[in-house]
């Protein structure tokens, strides 16, 4: 650094008669036209700008495809959950109504909600049907019990009968 400092110091030379340093003169030298100057390299300041667009664009697909994939995860199990949900109560409601149509279980309604009773041996009506078109009743003793209780006890002897 000293020997710039000199060699600057030794360029100057001070003017005693005018009071101030004299600085060397420049001098121009003459434009030579014919010389082919090399051009500045233009920044590709497009290709940067189009590579950040395509990045930014990828980016945004692959996060927008990945918020989808999440929408439509939580939307199967959700349905899963409700899919499960109806099979058990599809699974329950077949239980009740193998119950309704279990035997056991109307006889059992019947008796104990309806206040029906079962018959008895002698109460039984047998009909006999030997030609499809005619239906005959066999012999019955219908003088002792009068006309309403007669047909209730037909009534109820026909429903025992189917649900037997």
């Amino acid at each position: 650094m000293r020997m710039a400092y000199a060699a600057q110091a030794a360029e100057r030379s001070f003017d005693y008669e005018i009071g101030h340093v004299a600085t060397p003169e420049l001098t121009a030298l003459p434009e030579n036209k014919n010389i082919k100057r090399p051009v500045p390299r233009k920044a590709p300041y497009f290709k940067y700008i189009t590579m950040c667009a395509c990045v930014f664009a990828g980016l945004m697909c692959i996060l927008t495809s990945y918020n989808r994939v999440n929408e439509l995860t939580t939307k199967a199990a959700k349905l899963e959950a409700q899919l499960i949900e109806l099979e058990s109560t599809a699974n329950a409601l077949n239980a009740k109504k193998e119950q309704r149509f279990n035997l056991a279980y109307v006889e059992q309604v019947a008796t104990e909600e309806l206040g029906m009773v079962k018959l008895d041996k002698n109460q039984i009506t047998y009909v006999a049907i030997s030609n499809p078109e005619k239906i005959t009743v066999a012999a019955k003793d219908t003088e002792s019990t009068p006309g309403l209780v007669a047909g209730i006890v037909k009534s109820f002897n026909a429903v025992v009968e189917y649900l037997n």
